[in-house]
């Protein structure tokens, strides 16, 4: 807020600045700025150039004087035309995530509940897998499900449904094993977090500093413990917060810079597919570039189709439609699979792959799902030289025993859309005869996308071994390394403590427990304190006496058989 030590402060403007900029000026956390904009209805990122009248206004209310030295319009005009895109600003796909129980489908529920009221506005669609939501700061689509089978393939498939993943926490329970995988999948599909504290209703105000402490072992770390992830207090029940993370999270896609090529052919997703009475194989999509008209040939990893029926999720009938808006198809072969990419192909295409039975979309493992799977996409210069390298490409896989998936074939120039494609699926591009455009290579460098191209065959076949041996994984172990037996429980300030008498081996802090009772697995964590006659220790031999905490289980009764084990590599 304002600067009361005296004098004020001078903020002097010389060129065009960025939020990012200006925040640094005034020493304040770029994340203030934005967030009190917004709370003043104007909506900017880090990297956005102001204009003079919010640089003005961002002076008075932190306490500075404010003095200009450039045209800030003319200025921010320049720097809009040098960064002028051809791709346009798309909705965040918002996914759900978290331990069963802690409160992801009645924040949903909550969600639709209260918006049902803006439908004729367009505020939401449901049924379809995913619904959006209309916000004052733009749109929002929510995969219907939490724990969507679309999102459960993305670190297999190396796609990316969800451009936000919202980990929800509940207060009174905390971390949970399903809370730390959730956690790994959003890390591993590289899904930023957003971090929702479910059910304050129910606690003390306390706790939620206590989640976050626990949050912070696993290295997520929230905003005001100088983290960078954002951190919300809701109750799914009340609704206090869920407007708060609703307002939220259009102002954090803008930090994402989301954007979507709206024309050319379609690329998108598969969220869910079934077989409807009088329509046949029906499935929900929603596409990340381009559009999807009706009559258009499509292919996916495991079928093929024409469009002969689009209905949005309100009932509507549509003949075209863009990126990030959910619809149901009709017009497949067979069902296609949660997960996997929709793209339109030609007529040709789609003649060749129903006359051969075999989807070029997928050539070699065609529609499967294997987590180390290599995705690559071929571009030649001829039909002859494709079809050699393919087979090619089929021994090397067989020689090296790995999986390689061409994700597409074709003849011709590395185009921008070749690069969306690879984008969406994870893909590599190996071109051979062929050299791509500089924009098309510095696509690939905005969006992450190798681009290799070849003039001899066993240069590309050498370089695909050696990315098939970077990718092998040593293979980790569990090794049980020591047994207890629960003896007695203690509650000393709200943390359990199990007293324990070591069976066998020893027990190791930082080991990984699992929990036992009645020859029943009940639960599992990790071993974080571990003492021996009120001395900290590092481990316990066998026929000694204990006490230890499980970070995410405190439900121990006497008798219960604790397991620790280590992970080793083969």
């Amino acid at each position: 807020m304002a600067n009361d030590s005296g004098a004020k402060k001078r903020l002097i403007i010389s060129k065009a600045m960025t939020l990012g900029d200006v925040a640094l000026q005034l020493g304040v956390p770029a994340g203030d700025v934005i967030l009190y904009l917004l709370r003043r209805g104007e909506v900017f990122n880090k990297n956005k150039v102001l204009p003079e009248n919010t640089i003005k206004e961002l002076a008075r209310h932190y306490g500075f004087d404010f003095e200009i030295k450039v045209d800030v319009r003319a200025a921010e005009s320049t720097v809009t035309a040098e960064h002028a895109d051809d791709h346009v600003k798309r909705a965040p796909v918002v996914v759900v995530i978290g331990h069963v129980d802690h409160g992801k489908t009645s924040l949903l529920d909550y969600i639709r509940k209260t918006r049902v009221a803006q439908r004729e506005r367009g505020g939401i669609t449901q049924h379809l897998g995913a619904y959006k939501v209309a916000t004052a700061h733009g749109n929002l689509v929510f995969l219907d499900t939490p724990g969507h089978e679309a999102f459960l393939f993305m670190r297999a498939r190396g796609v990316k449904i969800a451009d936000i993943a919202v980990l929800v926490v509940a207060a009174d329970d905390g971390i949970m094993p399903q809370t730390v995988e959730a956690i790994r999948h959003a890390r591993e599909a590289k899904v930023p977090l957003v971090v929702v504290i479910n059910k304050i209703d129910k606690v003390e105000k306390k706790r939620i500093d206590e989640v976050k402490a626990q949050l912070s072992r696993y290295d997520v770390t929230v905003e005001d413990w100088g983290g960078d992830v954002i951190c919300l207090p809701v109750s799914a029940k009340t609704g206090e917060g869920v407007d708060t993370l609703i307002e939220t999270l259009p102002v954090y896609a803008e930090l994402l810079d989301l954007k979507a090529r709206v024309s050319g052919p379609g690329v998108g997703y598969i969220l869910e597919a079934k077989m409807e009475k009088g329509r046949g194989v029906v499935a929900a999509v929603i596409l990340q570039h381009g559009v999807l008209n009706v009559g258009d040939y499509v292919a996916t990893g495991s079928t093929v189709g024409r469009i002969n029926a689009m209905v949005s999720s309100m009932g509507k009938q549509l003949n075209v439609v863009g990126p990030t808006e959910p619809v149901s198809l009709a017009g497949f072969d067979d069902l296609p699979r949660a997960g996997e990419v929709i793209r339109v192909i030609t007529a040709d295409e789609y003649k060749t792959a129903r006359a051969t039975g075999r989807v070029r979309v997928s050539e070699v493992g065609a529609g499967e799902s294997r987590e180390n799977a290599i995705n690559i996409i071929l571009r030649v210069d001829t039909d002859s030289s494709k079809e050699a390298l393919v087979l090619a490409i089929e021994k090397v896989a067989k020689q090296q025993k790995s999986d390689i998936n061409i994700t597409q074939a074709g003849v011709g120039a590395i185009t921008e859309s070749d690069i969306e494609f690879a984008a969406s699926t994870g893909s590599a591009i190996y071109g051979f005869c062929v050299k791509p455009g500089s924009q098309v290579l510095l696509l690939a460098k905005k969006l992450h996308v190798p681009v290799q191209t070849f003039y001899v065959i066993y240069h590309l076949l050498d370089d695909l071994s050696a990315r098939i041996e970077k990718t092998r994984k040593p293979e980790v172990v569990e090794k049980k390394i020591g047994e207890a037996i629960v003896r007695k429980v203690f509650n000393i300030k709200g943390q359990v403590i199990a007293g324990c008498y070591v069976k066998s081996g020893r027990i190791v802090r930082g080991c990984k427990a699992t929990i036992w009772r009645d020859g029943q697995k009940i639960g599992e964590g990790i071993l974080q304190t571990l003492q021996r006659e009120k001395r900290v220790v590092k481990e316990v031999a066998a026929g000694f006496e204990c006490g230890f905490v499980i970070d995410g289980f405190n439900n121990f009764n006497e008798e219960d058989r604790v397991e620790c084990t280590i992970e080793s590599v083969s």
